[in-house]
């Protein structure tokens, strides 16, 4: 008698045991999700070793650059302080994105040909002293509307490319948007990289 409980009791366990395995979302896949720290406007957000406060968004119809750089089209401009919290490095912005409904928008390169200063993006950071500077995302004139959210994140070495990969296993600052209630201004001049002002 004393074995067939033992058998019992074993099955019994491999019977839980296999609910508790059914019952775990994605196990062990999602060990590698990012780990998402939720902004809003005006409040510092603190992510692994990186810091921002997002100090405005708006949509725009054009923008300048320093170093003489312009573009026209549909734009969302995020100005935002970044710093950060440990270690210089890493200790810059790797990646930013602007995730909508049905696409995903790297930050736009395009501003920096004339001048390495003319975003955050990429720019070098360091502890407890903030920079300001903006993030530019050119987006189709038809996605403006709906939610959206700002992703933003150290380089975790795998690039912009795909941000399932260069978010994974960091931690990603994210700012939820509503795309249509925006401000919506004619042209915009990108805040150049610089120290913030007291």
């Amino acid at each position: 008698m004393r074995g067939f409980r033992g058998w019992l009791v074993g099955i019994l366990l491999l019977v839980a045991a296999w609910f508790v395995a059914a019952a775990t979302p994605d196990g062990e896949a999602r060990m590698t999700d990012p780990f998402r720290v939720t902004a809003s406007l005006g409040t510092p957000a603190v992510g692994d070793n990186l810091a921002v406060t997002v100090r405005d968004v708006v949509v725009s119809d054009g923008v300048t650059a320093s170093g003489g750089w312009q573009a026209s089209g549909t734009w969302v401009v995020v100005d935002l302080d970044a710093w950060t919290v440990r270690a210089e490095s890493p200790g810059a912005i790797g990646v930013a994105y602007l995730v909508l409904p049905d696409r995903t928008i790297a930050a736009s390169e395009r501003p920096l040909t004339l001048d390495r200063t003319a975003t955050l993006l990429d720019s070098r950071l360091h502890v407890d002293i903030p920079q300001a500077g903006s993030l530019a995302f050119e987006v189709p004139a038809d996605a403006m509307t709906g939610a959206a959210v700002l992703q933003i994140a150290q380089d975790n070495g795998a690039g912009p490319g795909d941000p399932a990969l260069s978010l994974e296993g960091d931690s990603v600052i994210e700012l939820p948007l509503s795309l249509s209630d925006l401000p919506r201004v004619s042209d915009r001049a990108l805040v150049r990289t610089g120290w913030v002002s007291p």
